[in-house]
């Protein structure tokens, strides 16, 4: 298999547009937020639209909070590119997934936003076999969505196996099991030496807290890499302080990155790793699609502990300082496991 990281929005922007006009059977394009403002440079309603005139078969899902102008909807439609929003009562594909030509995959953090041009984020480029799990996966949200294409819908019907030391997931938080959340939790409850996460948002739920505080009480290094400021949504900064300054009285680290950074990765003792449209939050674990890769490949791993610590440079270590409202804490604390445990009824309850 082989893939390639690229490490900033506009960078991904780039390779996704290359390939996108360079697509000759069809391109499947999934994603959380999809907008029309990306300038001339990034046009991304044109080309597809272009594409799918040209004979290509375009499919689209985007979420229901995509932010698309009717003229873009109208232009997309008319040039024949099959369009679905997922709409799912308090559900969201949060996923950022593109296959062209069934042949090249790509999958991470990269939303379709003028907004996010400039920020640290992460984008695999994958190519080989490992692409046909995209396809499937694809496949069910579009079936889910009301495509009806043979098309697209083949390759729902297709059995696969994954080997190698990369692997693609997928996670649908109402339906179990929750692959995401036993991930996590056996990961970090069998971590021996060094557990390093990078999200831009942190609202953990109570048991992956409980999981981080073990791992230091067991001599493991847990370090978290976040942005110093969330620029987008800003009120994230309420539950990013509250639980850094909780969870750095358990001895966790943290490293604030001076940029907006909006990569999910977790890496556990410079073993394994996985790496998508994940972040540390009650939402990610019980509420969104997500999908992305693990993997056990050296050389990704390596590169990607080299790309962490590029960030690092520009960062500074959180002190307690930076948080001292002690009393909200506790309101703000008391109001998210009110809110942990009203998604857990709902999941329980819509599987």
């Amino acid at each position: 298999m082989h893939y390639k990281i690229y490490t900033n929005t506009e960078q991904a922007w780039d390779v996704m547009l290359e390939s996108i006009s360079a697509a000759t059977s069809s391109i499947f394009f999934e994603m959380y937020i999809f907008s029309d403002n990306t300038f001339a440079s990034h046009n991304f309603v044109d080309i597809l639209s272009q594409k799918s005139i040209s004979g290509v078969k375009v499919k689209m899902v985007i979420d229901s909070f995509a932010n698309l102008s009717d003229n873009s909807l109208k232009k997309l439609k008319d040039a024949g590119v099959e369009l679905f929003f997922f709409k799912k009562l308090f559900r969201s594909t949060h996923r950022k997934v593109l296959v062209v030509d069934e042949k090249v995959a790509f999958i991470g953090g990269i939303n379709i936003n003028k907004f996010f041009r400039k920020w640290h984020d992460l984008q695999v480029r994958i190519e080989g076999k490992i692409v046909n799990h995209v396809m499937r996966s694809f496949a069910r949200v579009y079936k889910k969505c009301g495509g009806r294409d043979p098309f697209v819908l083949k390759y729902d019907k297709q059995r696969l196996s994954q080997r190698g030391k990369i692997w693609f997931f997928e996670h649908f938080s109402h339906r179990g099991p929750f692959r995401l959340n036993k991930y996590y939790r056996d990961k970090i409850d069998y971590a021996k030496e060094s557990i390093l996460i990078v999200t831009p948002y942190l609202m953990p739920n109570q048991w992956l807290i409980v999981a981080l505080k073990r791992a230091v009480e067991r001599g493991v290094n847990v370090e978290i890499v976040m942005p110093k400021v969330a620029t987008n949504p800003k009120i994230a900064n309420w539950s990013n302080y509250l639980y850094m300054n909780k969870l750095y009285q358990y001895g966790v680290k943290f490293s604030l990155t001076n940029e907006m950074i909006h990569s999910k990765v977790m890496l556990i003792d410079e073993q394994e790793g996985i790496l998508g449209s994940q972040n540390v939050d009650v939402f990610s674990f019980d509420f969104n699609m997500e999908a992305g890769i693990f993997f056990t490949e050296k050389k990704l791993i390596d590169n990607l502990y080299d790309i962490t610590r590029h960030w690092k440079e520009d960062s500074v270590l959180f002190t307690p300082k930076m948080r001292n409202n002690y009393f909200f804490d506790h309101i703000l604390d008391f109001s998210f496991r009110i809110f942990e445990y009203i998604i857990k009824c709902f999941n329980y309850f819509t599987i």
